[in-house]
């Protein structure tokens, strides 16, 4: 059965080899009749343009520095291999990346700033001041800066900052207690002022603390200050009544009497300065 099996074997191949080689010729003959009829031209046409590129690049070689055809005809590595970098490469890349923030955000920033302060100083016709002294503290410490707004028309209860009627190389910055308008009446070294009363309280009733009109301030004032305000019935026109928040140590009205407007610089209205308590001044 072996030697049966063996011959259909080779049988088998002898027929696929005779079979490939009728079929072949047959494959050629095919591929010979389908070529375009005009593939020599197309041939001839290729060549031409061939040899018509290889002209014209050997023509521009000629015009090229040798450098760039060196580089040109030189292998490139696709590869290249990575530097490893250093701690110390890392942190000096990094202060200098830090650097470059920095410096932009200085280019962005100052345009802002120099805008703001144009705004502040010009615009709004405002001036910055520095607080000299605790007077007005806890609102206002020693050596906080402030902007002045020296258009705005000052009200009740505001802190203003102006020329004080005594000798002084400083403005001083006090708070807004007595308007004009607002009635006055001393007794003894007392000074009562109030801004809702219509008439001044009877003689009577000057003494006693619990029938005195709603609203009235009662100070203790300075002889000076009394000699002044002891022969006003009101404060007059044009002029204030201040107070420094820390009574305790201010020189204010107290001790000098009234403010002229005209002597006053403006409101404060924003503390710019220290950075940790900036905002807006009530």
């Amino acid at each position: 059965m072996d030697e049966i099996r063996e011959r259909f074997e080779r049988l088998k191949r002898q027929l696929k080899r005779k079979f490939n080689k009728n079929k072949k010729p047959k494959n050629r003959a095919k591929n010979r009749n389908r070529k375009h009829p005009n593939s020599e031209q197309r041939k001839k046409q290729l060549k031409s343009r061939e040899r018509s590129e290889l002209a014209k690049e050997a023509a521009r070689d000629k015009l090229r520095p040798k450098e760039a055809l060196d580089r040109k005809n030189a292998p490139t590595n696709k590869k290249r291999k990575k530097k490893k970098i250093t701690k110390e490469e890392f942190e000096r890349r990094k202060k200098k990346k830090r650097k470059e923030n920095i410096v932009e955000i200085v280019k962005f920033m100052l345009p802002v700033v120099l805008f703001a302060v144009f705004v502040f100083f010009f615009i709004l016709n405002t001036s910055p001041h520095m607080v000299d002294g605790d007077s007005m503290s806890p609102t206002l410490l020693n050596k906080d800066r402030v902007i002045v707004r020296r258009t705005k028309e000052p009200k009740r209860y505001e802190i203003i900052t102006f020329k004080p009627p005594v000798k002084s190389d400083f403005q001083y910055v006090k708070r807004i207690i007595g308007m004009p308008g607002d009635l006055v009446w001393t007794e003894g070294s007392d000074l009562f002022i109030n801004h809702q009363a219509e008439s001044l309280p009877k003689v009577s009733e000057l003494s006693a603390a619990n029938e005195l009109p709603d609203g009235t301030i009662k100070v203790n004032v300075s002889e000076d200050c009394l000699d002044q305000m002891s022969q006003l019935k009101k404060i007059p026109k044009g002029h204030y009544f201040v107070l420094g928040d820390n009574r305790n140590n201010s020189s204010d009205s107290r001790a000098f009497g009234l403010v002229d407007g005209q002597a006053i610089e403006g409101v404060v209205s924003f503390r710019f300065a220290p950075f940790d308590n900036i905002g807006w001044i009530k």
